[in-house]
């Protein structure tokens, strides 16, 4: 899976930035933030592929860090070019905390409940 994760993760990031380069409507900003979205995800989803947790967890996780990644893909990709006073990238940032913490979380009552 970890293969996978990599694989996917290579192949999304190059035709995000194909389209950054070939789409005149499509700034460079939000090509940059998309990227940075879609790296962020993939090792989220990643280190859950790492760290020892219950198996109900490292199924559900990926599916939750995956779907919470295509919700601030979208916000990048409609956000303003700019990062000063961007709600979306405010939002995109506590989602990113919020998946954080949801990881250190699993991670510590699996430790405890093995």
């Amino acid at each position: 899976m970890k293969k996978t994760i990599l694989f996917a993760t290579l192949a999304v990031l190059v035709v995000n930035i194909l389209a950054g380069l070939l789409l005149s409507s499509y700034h460079t900003f939000n090509m940059l933030a998309t990227s940075l979205v879609i790296a962020f995800t993939a090792t989220l989803m990643y280190i859950t592929e790492c760290i020892t947790m219950k198996d109900a967890f490292r199924v559900s996780l990926p599916f939750v860090f995956a779907f919470l990644g295509l919700v601030m893909f979208l916000l990048m990709i409609f956000s303003e070019p700019q990062l000063q006073d961007n709600w979306c990238v405010i939002v995109s940032l506590i989602i990113l905390l919020i998946e954080a913490v949801m990881l250190y979380i699993t991670h510590r009552v699996s430790k405890y409940n093995l």
